[in-house]
């Protein structure tokens, strides 16, 4: 969505001005991860590795954004986006997320990154909620949208 956000007509003229990406679902070549692991196991359902004519199911543009077969992300169809890892994830490591906002800064997009790390595993905050770490990014995440 965040790909095509300025490029189609939303309901009452509405504008995407940004986009959170909490602990995103990216797999990419060349990053450690555990193949027998959930996001592994999840993509390999979803994209069976030869599904597109791809030799791997990492290849395809709908999970690996940095793909030469994907959209450039310098086509990002809003102003800012937030990337948010947590350190002692276990589904999605930190790498994924870094190396997605150097590809978003590589690729000449001319909005806002802003970067989080939290010392939290995958959706943490979710179950505890009054843990210091997931007030700090409520409060990232608040001050982002009331931007």
């Amino acid at each position: 969505m965040t790909m095509r956000a300025d490029k189609e007509t939303l309901n009452n003229d509405l504008k995407i001005t940004g986009s959170i990406f909490a602990y995103p679902y990216f797999l990419f070549p060349n990053v450690e991860i555990d193949e027998e692991g959930l996001a592994n196991k999840i993509w390999g359902y979803i994209c069976p590795p030869l599904e597109f004519g791809l030799l791997s199911p990492k290849d395809s543009p709908l999970i690996n954004p940095l793909s030469e077969k994907a959209q450039s992300l310098s086509e990002l169809g809003c102003l800012r986006i937030l990337v948010c890892m947590g350190k002692k994830d276990d589904i999605i490591p930190l790498e994924i997320g870094v190396r997605f906002v150097e590809g978003v800064k590589e690729s000449g997009w001319e909005g806002e990154v802003v970067y989080l790390e939290v010392d939290g595993g995958h959706s943490f905050q979710m179950h505890q909620p009054e843990y210091d770490e997931a007030k700090r990014m409520m409060k990232c995440y608040a001050d982002f949208i009331h931007r």
